[in-house]
């Protein structure tokens, strides 16, 4: 193999596996999250590697992309057909709100399901009003 075709070859396999792991579950993820829905009805949605429980019911679940946009990352998930994504309005790990969307074209619009907080209790509405526009 000619070196200009090996390399190529490693190139190819490099941005493969990047691919591929950009793809999978995210630590930023994993977890116990405290949740709140737009009734003010507060629980708990935990995600495990390929699976999510919410309020103690147990699903499973894909992650379909990863992404940034204008400074925000976003996670799409799909769940028995229907796509979600997790979003990280600000740099901070432990804050994120879960949209409902409507179109894998854009994972930062669709209808808010929760306002998500690994630390402490969010605020449904508060977390509307400055993260939703």
């Amino acid at each position: 193999m000619k070196k200009s075709q090996l390399i190529i070859t490693a190139l190819s396999l490099l941005f493969g596996f990047f691919l591929l792991s950009s793809c999978s579950d995210s630590d930023n993820l994993q977890g116990t999250w405290k949740v709140q829905d737009a009734s003010g009805q507060n629980g708990t949605i935990e995600f495990k590697e390929k699976t999510v429980i919410v309020d103690g019911e147990e699903y499973d679940y894909t992650q379909n992309a990863v992404g940034t946009e204008n400074g925000v990352t976003y996670y799409g998930i799909k769940q028995n057909g229907q796509n979600y994504s997790i979003i990280f309005p600000e740099d901070d790990d432990n804050l994120a709100i879960m949209l409902e969307v409507e179109s894998t074209d854009n994972y930062l619009e669709g209808t808010m399901l929760y306002a998500m907080n690994k630390s402490k209790s969010p605020n449904y509405q508060s977390y509307a009003k400055k993260y939703m526009n």
